[in-house]
């Protein structure tokens, strides 16, 4: 395995996990309250990685769209994460500092996500590890 492959894993894998986080946080923090909500992240978990990874056996590999392919596979795993975390979190405590005057956005950056941390870290490193492993035997197997 040759640098080019190494160098190419982790920028998928650090690029679709910085993404995949961010807009995970926000989708579990907006679908924390709806019902149909984890029955749709749980079927898109159900991608295989495979049907990802054979995109890049048969084309022309291109780092953002293995980033686009990574955020598609990694979402989920984050989204819900968030979502099972955020209805977790206490509402008397979220509730207490809305009475103190505290602004939604200043809740939510203060309060719900720092509660939140390690449970979105654990999922952030689980992404980073499956697109890591992923990219890497794709690009492994297509090198001639």
């Amino acid at each position: 395995m040759t640098y080019s492959v190494v160098i190419d894993t982790l920028r998928v894998a650090a690029g679709a996990t910085g993404v995949s986080l961010i807009a995970g946080i926000w989708l579990g923090h907006a679908l924390k309250n709806k019902k149909a909500a984890g029955a749709v992240l749980s079927v898109l978990l159900i991608l295989p990685p495979t049907i990802v990874a054979s995109y890049f056996l048969f084309h022309r590999f291109a780092v953002g769209a293995a980033i686009a392919a990574g955020i598609l596979s990694g979402l989920p795993f984050v989204a819900r994460a968030a979502r099972l975390e955020f209805q977790r979190l206490d509402r008397q405590t979220l509730n207490a500092a809305r009475i103190s005057g505290a602004s939604e956005w200043r809740v939510f950056w203060r309060i719900a996500l720092p509660l939140a941390g390690r449970p979105l870290a654990a999922a952030a490193a689980i992404v980073f590890a499956r697109l890591g492993t992923e990219c890497a035997l794709t690009l492994w197997i297509a090198q001639p």
